[in-house]
């Protein structure tokens, strides 16, 4: 394993100032064998949603959504390791097999035996990853914005700085652009006339507030995995939703994620941006319930 994630590790212990992390009831941290993690559970449901936000988006992101969500689901939310205020000791290097033993242990955790995963664009691979070595764990797998690893890997070509995919590199310059990036993404990632404010509000002050954004190791990690196998039993339900406005995404073929599960529902938001879960909120949670609750 490269030691360039040890970098963000010495990083998040060093960090000054008071981290409020502790923003809603439901709010916990979790120590675990690779860091310690911060999620939400609202404890209640027969079914169980498990979504990590798409970065810079944060659990916060979801507090709107999250009254009507958890009317019918238990709803756990947490910070990928590097992201909001989730933070490594350097033993976690964003490869597919330490983020499975990350999903296993934060499920033994909450003591969940099987959950309906919703993970965002390139996160979406570790939801394929996990669903693909643990199906007895997974009930239905929902991606957003998620196409195959081939056409992710040219949306990063595209779209992050060729610095940031540098290791040592990329973790030394990230928190000092990560700000910066928290506010120009929006500007990218929605369609046009979409308020930006309401997303860069809550991402920035984030950040101030003692959270991070390490999209360089993220992609740096994702990188390091093209030539890993993914292989979904088609008997698990598995749909992608996608907006069709996001900037970033505008020359991917998200049909491509037929490679992994030929039987996927593919299903397009029109005149939606890179977060079809926030920013069509009735529109997601409708299909969460036929999907979930047929």
């Amino acid at each position: 394993m490269s030691n360039q994630y040890k970098v963000d590790s010495l990083r998040f212990k060093f960090q000054f100032g008071k981290k409020q992390w502790n923003t809603h009831p439901d709010m916990e941290m979790a120590k675990l064998s690779n860091g310690r993690l911060r999620f939400l559970d609202t404890k209640l449901g027969k079914e169980t949603l498990l979504i990590i936000p798409d970065g810079p988006n944060i659990i916060e992101h979801y507090f709107e959504m999250l009254k009507d969500l958890r009317k019918k689901y238990r709803v756990v939310i947490f910070d990928l390791y590097g992201f909001g205020f989730s933070t490594h000791n350097g033993t976690y290097d964003y490869s597919f097999k330490k983020t499975n033993e990350l999903l296993l242990e934060l499920l033994d955790f909450i003591n969940i035996d099987r959950v309906n995963i919703v993970f965002p664009c390139a996160i979406g691979f570790y939801g394929l990853y996990f669903t693909s070595h643990f199906p007895e764990k997974v009930n239905q797998l929902v991606l957003l914005q998620t196409p195959s690893h081939e056409e992710m890997a040219k949306w990063t070509d595209r779209i992050v700085p060729d610095y940031l995919k540098r290791p040592y590199v990329g973790q030394m310059i990230m928190p000092w652009v990560e700000k910066k990036f928290a506010t120009t993404w929006y500007d990218y990632a929605l369609p046009k006339g979409v308020d930006r404010l309401p997303y860069q509000k809550i991402a920035t002050e984030g950040i101030q507030n003692g959270g991070n954004f390490c999209l360089c190791s993220l992609t740096q990690g994702l990188v390091s995995q093209l030539n890993q196998s993914i292989d979904i039993d088609t008997s698990i339900p598995t749909t992608l939703l996608y907006g069709d406005k996001d900037f970033t995404h505008k020359s991917t073929n998200f049909e491509s994620i037929r490679v992994y599960h030929k039987n996927i529902d593919i299903i397009r938001f029109e005149n939606c941006g890179h977060f079809p879960d926030l920013e069509r909120s009735k529109d997601f949670m409708q299909i969460i319930g036929e999907k979930i609750n047929p």
